[in-house]
This record gives C-alpha cells, sequence and structure tokens, in this order.
C-alpha cells in the first residue's frame, strides 16, 4: 500500500516540481509500515485500484476504502494535474459511526 502511495506522490512530483511536495515525500516514505498492513510482505498483493485505510478516531478504529483516479492523457494542462480521491466506509461499524454524525 505505501509503495502505490509514494507512486501517486511521485506522479504530481512529476506534473509540479515541488519542494514542499518532495520533503513530504520523503517523510512519508520514512514511516514505518506496519506487518499487519496489506501489501507489507513481499509475497502479499495489493489491489491497486482501492486501498485500505484505517484511522483512529476518538478511540474508535474506522475502516475506509480509498480509489483515487486520475487522467492519464488528458488535451487540458489542467486536467493532467486533477486527482479524485474517494473515501467509502469498508465495514458496517464505521457505516454506522458516520451515520451518527450527520445532523
Amino acid at each position: 500500500m505505501a509503495g502505490h502511495l509514494l507512486t501517486q506522490m511521485e506522479r504530481q512530483m512529476g506534473l509540479r516540481r515541488s519542494p514542499e511536495l518532495r520533503a513530504l515525500y520523503e517523510e512519508v516514505a520514512a514511516y514505518p509500515v506496519p506487518e499487519d498492513t496489506p501489501g507489507a510482505g513481499p509475497d502479499e498483493p495489493v489491489p491497486y485500484f482501492a486501498l485500505p485505510l484505517r484511522i483512529e478516531h476518538e478511540g474508535r478504529m474506522l475502516s475506509f476504502v480509498s480509489s483515487i483516479s486520475t487522467f492519464n492523457t488528458p488535451m487540458d494542462v489542467t486536467v493532467a494535474e486533477l486527482a479524485i480521491e474517494t473515501l467509502l466506509p469498508a465495514d458496517p461499524a464505521t457505516v454506522k459511526y458516520l451515520q451518527t454524525l450527520l445532523p
């Protein structure tokens, strides 16, 4: 999973030569990867179309599936920089908790 996210960051660095983005990339690349993370082991494949994301919030573990959509060969330079990330709840407990946050 970390490799896929770093690849996305490399793509963004290719579009924008940003020292801040390079610093963020180097920081993220240095993070330790927990052994129970999907794709952490050499023989464990990662589904590159959707990535698991776990966030601890107020003592709860929330699980999401993250998907990033990009446009690889656009005719417009503005669209080349566009990346849309979608987070969907990955389990019923996360759905239930998020519903409690609605007004």
